[in-house]
């Protein structure tokens, strides 16, 4: 039901190898999770759209075509799309390709591809469409040794994708980027995503979804607890440097993701095993506390208490105060008001790890000032 990351659009002019020029946006602007490497080397196309990406840039493309039910695509685009260079030879109606070492020779009209001299059999035969030289998708594939993927359109996918990727560059296949690429074929506007939830704006209202097919209004609801129901995710949090919106993946990592929502800027601040229940801001920083119902997860070398911090365009967290220590819930699991100043966070706490027995963990509850950096606190009140 939820996601973004803040729509940078990076309008710049794009010259490719074959000689015209568009305007180019990245994939990264669209999906935070995916990386330059990721999109090294590949190819997304569809019958359905004059649009295309190269190695994760937004270009104008040749558009593929359906004939006989088989996928044809454009040999000069694809082919120059991977940096090789391509001759037409009017005089014979022949097609020599050159990429580095590889050279790949057919005609027009004929079902033979020679592929470094190795001939096979096309089951359709090279031809002109619209200007254009196409051979079906799987041929072009395997001349440059790529692995090809065809995703048919349905009804929840009204658009096609042909996926054209080096054999190892599996990354690409990620549903949720998959789907990405179809909201952006479909002419979404797409405010953010990551692996965990998709936002995009319609009519001027943001929508959010977990599944990226079915979305919802993205709006701020006030969260009020109630009696008896436990709410792990879709929660926000007003706080003095604005909301926060905590998202659980249920349905794939099972992980609590915090983000920090400044109308159509929207960051990823934090992710965490176990429930956030509790975000204040102090200054440019954002500080927060997770429960552990079964016990502090590696005990020994965090404790419960978070901070964030924005640098570099990235939100990075980590933990404050004494390791194994549980602050801000008692061991009922009541939440208790906490406090941040310039001289630290006064907040409840009490040893929760090693072995100790009752009594030796309740002569360690109290009120303690944790330092705002570091892994240090001193007890004010037992």
């Amino acid at each position: 039901m939820k996601a973004k990351i803040i729509l940078t659009l990076f309008i710049f002019t794009l010259s490719l190898a074959f000689g015209y020029t568009v305007y180019a946006e990245n994939t990264q602007d669209y999906y935070e999770d995916v990386t330059e490497n990721d999109l090294k080397n590949t190819m997304i196309l569809s019958a359905e759209s004059s649009m295309a990406f190269i190695n994760g840039q937004k270009v104008s493309a040749v558009q593929p075509i359906v004939r006989g039910g088989r996928t044809l695509v454009p040999l000069r685009f694809i082919s120059e799309g991977f940096g090789a260079k391509v001759n037409f030879n009017t005089k014979n109606q022949s097609i020599t390709i050159k990429q580095s070492d590889k050279t790949i020779l057919l005609k027009l009209g004929n079902n033979n591809i020679f592929i470094d001299g190795k001939s096979s059999e096309m089951d359709v035969v090279a031809s002109i469409y619209n200007n254009s030289t196409y051979i079906p998708l799987r041929y072009i594939g395997e001349a440059f040794n790529k692995k090809v993927v065809y995703l048919k359109n349905t009804e929840i996918q009204p658009y096609s994708l042909i996926i054209i990727r080096d054999v190892n560059g599996t990354a690409i296949e990620n549903l949720k980027l998959i789907r990405v690429y179809q909201l952006l074929y479909q002419g979404k506007s797409i405010v953010y995503s990551d692996r965990f939830m998709a936002v995009i704006k319609e009519k001027g209202q943001l929508l959010i979804s977990n599944d990226f097919y079915y979305f919802e209004p993205f709006v701020y609801r006030e969260f009020i607890e109630e009696k008896n129901v436990v709410k792990l995710g879709d929660i926000w949090f007003n706080t003095d440097m604005g909301r926060f919106y905590l998202n659980y993946s249920y349905n794939t990592t099972q992980e609590f993701i915090l983000y920090r929502v400044d109308g159509e800027a929207i960051t990823r601040v934090a992710i965490e095993k176990a429930p956030i229940k509790s975000v204040k801001t102090y200054l440019n920083d954002v500080y927060y506390l997770t429960r552990y119902e079964r016990g502090i997860l590696d005990a020994p070398e965090t404790s419960n208490l978070k901070t964030a911090t924005f640098n570099n365009g990235l939100w990075s967290s980590d933990y404050l105060g004494k390791p194994g220590y549980y602050y801000g819930f008692d061991t009922l699991g009541k939440l208790y008001d906490w406090q941040i100043n310039d001289n630290g966070i006064s907040i409840f706490g009490y040893q929760r790890s090693g072995d100790l027995s009752s009594d030796e963990r309740k002569k360690t509850f109290g009120h303690y000032r944790v330092e705002l950096n570091g892994y240090n606190h001193e007890l004010v009140t037992s």
